[in-house]
């Protein structure tokens, strides 16, 4: 008997998530380059033919992957505080969200930093949103970041200032975790770090909000800064 659309297209489904899967693990192991389809499908445990069902080449499912990855980074980054939560304590949690993210899509943010600079990759230009300039990772963080400012400002928890500028070297100073030397750091320790960075940088009732740190991790930090 013929599948059911609804079986058929569950199938349809994971064959694509695991072509999308195998794609992006090939992808950060050998680079764009040296991963063939026939190495992307046999990683999903597909025939090689099936991957032209759902991709007409290797760019399209590098596409893919960009897409997918964004869209879990965008969630993160666009999700909404419940109404009437401290302006300081809204940008807390957002680097925090923003750190465990990156931790687990660093492959993904590492292979679109190197598509943006390259422009294309393959035999044709990538057509995907999140390399266009206006919707770079910087660039969206900062306006993330804007809003809550703007807000903490307007009602007084953050001192007055330039919310542009403010968000924008936040922003930057979050990059940080896109570098090599962020891969080993302890997470708690970054996430203590940027938050006192940026709540004293915007001063007023902000730098009372803080995510308290491990006792251990910031007796090391205080040794590695020369302090007693």
């Amino acid at each position: 008997m013929p599948e059911s659309a609804s079986r058929a297209e569950r199938k349809r489904m994971r064959n694509r998530d695991a072509l999308v899967a195998a794609a992006r693990g090939l992808f950060a192991r050998d680079g764009f380059e040296s991963a063939t389809i026939a190495d992307i499908a046999e990683a999903a445990d597909l025939g090689f033919g099936t991957f032209y069902r759902y991709f007409a080449d290797k760019e399209a499912v590098l596409e893919a992957v960009l897409e997918d990855g964004r869209r879990e980074i965008d969630a993160v980054l666009l999700a909404a505080e419940p109404e009437g939560t401290p302006p300081a304590l809204a940008l807390t949690r957002l680097s925090e969200r923003f750190v465990h993210a990156v931790r687990r899509n660093r492959d993904i943010l590492s292979l679109m930093w190197q598509i943006a600079i390259r422009k294309t990759v393959g035999r044709r230009p990538l057509n995907v949103e999140s390399l266009s300039p206006d919707h770079s990772l910087p660039v969206v963080l900062s306006f993330a970041f804007r809003r809550i400012i703007e807000q903490g400002i307007a009602v007084g928890d953050f001192a007055p200032g330039d919310a542009g500028l403010l968000s924008r070297l936040i922003a930057g100073a979050h990059m940080y975790l896109l570098t090599p030397y962020a891969y080993d750091t302890d997470e708690h320790l970054v996430i203590t770090t940027l938050c006192e960075f940026q709540l004293r940088a915007l001063g007023g009732a902000a730098a009372a909000v803080t995510v308290p740190p491990n006792p251990v991790q910031h007796t090391a930090r205080r040794r590695a800064v020369g302090g007693h």
